[in-house]
């Protein structure tokens, strides 16, 4: 490339001639002169002229000046362009500037642009060994690095394996996807909520099974609440990346299903469980917990055991007998039966469940209802009723009384008795009219839920009316109770007899 001009004071023009100057027309160039040069054999002008005769001036050596080429570039050549041995200038041409410094590259020149270059490869930057640089690290021209003379330094662009990357606003955390946890490191996310879901989950499977076992609503109720909250936690704490814990999360989730399907399973099984329960005929409005088992008070007399004597002989047992029969209408389409068995075994009573069945006029059954009797040696009266018979007409009735097989061996003087007495009450045939009497018993232990029949003969013996009540608590040692009978009519004639059984 062709020098530039050295700076000139005004008025200052260069010996050699103007670039525009040319030679007279027919006058050669010389050949000797460089290209663009102004010829020898061209006259000076008269300035000129004046000019060399300053003896100062003529004493100042002549720069050279060369016009720019015509054919020159107009850019400048690139750093990794210039040949390995610049071309020398000229001897008698001195430099116009000092040498430029070489320049000193960031890299290796390709052996492609360095036309002196052999195919050896380029030198690289040994391993690292250091700490990585920073982003502003590099080598200035000129300057001494200490290191050899093929390493470079690494641009901003690029960074060592081991090096950090570069930080920038709003950058995530290094080696963490954002909200995410780090490759092979630590969950540092909170596990509080995936834990708290995994206690619930818990605590609800033990409530159903306490609630279960021990019968309590209380308990089992808090069990769906318990497990519904577990489920919906641990589900937010697997999906939500903030949330660490996943393991608990899960396991929470699992044991909040499990625990929900054996809730619903328990809650039916106590449902099923209760309906059975109230079902039964022996449990009372309030459930069974309001009844104690009911055990029937012993028949034998008191100060005795109630066993036989060793060696004691006894009668073989005989059947009972019915000895007397019967019914009336009492109201609507409710009719009332009377049954008097005879119990002829002294060392035998009976514990009887009897049918009694009523028979219209042409033999054929109307109804049948059961009765139950404890039938002690003797005559024992029981009353009972026909329900719903319509506008049906009873004509008979009809009871089969225990087999002799069914007979129970209670000695006579091992055995106690019910005693009926004071039968009193107004006798009308035009309205009700209460019977009252006193009971009394002679057993071991008290007696109770005593059934008591009271019958109205009349002038010709026959039953004319009957009624029947019950005595709650009989003292064992012959107190007499009171109680009352209520008919619905009297017989002016009739005479009042009494009996209780068990």
């Amino acid at each position: 490339m062709s020098d530039p001009l050295p700076p000139q004071q005004p008025g200052d023009h260069p010996p050699t001639a103007h670039p525009s100057a040319a030679p007279p027309p027919g006058e050669p160039l010389d050949p000797t002169l460089p290209h663009g040069s102004a010829s020898a054999s061209q006259p000076e002008s008269p300035r000129e002229t004046a000019s060399t005769a300053d003896p100062a001036e003529a004493a100042a050596p002549a720069r050279p000046y060369t016009a720019p080429a015509l054919d020159a570039p107009q850019y400048a050549i690139p750093a990794y362009a210039i040949p390995a041995t610049p071309t020398s200038p000229p001897a008698d041409a001195a430099p116009a500037q000092p040498p430029a410094q070489p320049l000193t590259h960031a890299y290796a020149t390709p052996s492609y642009a360095d036309p002196g270059a052999t195919n050896t490869p380029p030198a690289v930057a040994p391993p690292w060994t250091g700490s990585p640089p920073s982003a502003s690290a590099g080598v200035q021209p000129g300057a001494d690095s200490g290191a050899p003379a093929a390493a470079y330094a690494l641009p901003p662009y690029a960074r060592h394996p081991a090096a950090p990357p570069p930080t920038y606003p709003g950058a995530p955390a290094f080696g963490r996807a954002p909200g995410g946890e780090p490759p092979g490191g630590i969950d540092t996310r909170p596990k509080a909520l995936a834990i708290v879901a995994l206690v619930m989950a818990g605590a609800g499977i033990l409530f159903a099974f306490v609630g279960a076992t021990v019968g309590s609503w209380g308990a089992g109720s808090l069990s769906p609440l318990l497990l519904f909250v577990a489920f919906v936690l641990a589900l937010i704490a697997l999906i939500s990346r903030k949330q660490g814990g996943k393991g608990f999360g899960v396991a929470a989730l699992i044991l909040s299903i499990i625990g929900g399907i054996l809730t619903v399973v328990l809650a039916v099984a106590a449902l099923l469980g209760s309906f059975a329960g109230t079902s039964g005929v022996d449990s009372g409005p309030y459930g069974d917990d309001d009844y104690e088992e009911y055990v029937a008070p012993g028949i034998t007399a008191p100060g005795t055991d109630g066993q036989p004597d060793p060696g004691a002989q006894f009668a073989t047992p005989v059947q009972p007998t019915v000895a007397e029969t019967a019914f009336g209408h009492d109201y609507e389409d409710v009719w009332w039966y009377a049954v008097v068995i005879d119990n002829p075994n002294a060392d035998y009573v009976f514990d009887s469940y009897l049918d009694v069945v009523a028979y219209a006029a042409d033999g054929s059954p109307l109804a049948s209802v059961p009765a139950y009797t404890m039938l002690l040696s003797g005559r024992t009266a029981f009353v009972g009723y026909f329900f719903d018979m319509g506008d049906a007409q009873i004509a008979s009735i009809s009871v089969s009384p225990p087999q002799a097989s069914e007979a129970t061996l209670s000695p006579a003087a091992e055995t106690g008795s019910f005693v009926v007495e004071q039968l009193t009450g107004p006798t009308s045939p035009d309205g009700p009219a209460a019977v009252s009497g006193t009971l009394s018993a002679r057993f071991e232990d008290d007696q109770e839920y005593v059934a008591v029949t009271v019958l109205a003969r009349a002038a010709d013996g026959s039953i004319a009316a009957a009624s029947s009540t019950y005595v709650d608590a009989v003292p064992g040692d012959g107190t007499p109770v009171p109680f009352e009978a209520w008919f619905d009519e009297v017989p002016p004639d009739a005479t009042l007899e009494g009996f209780a059984h068990r």
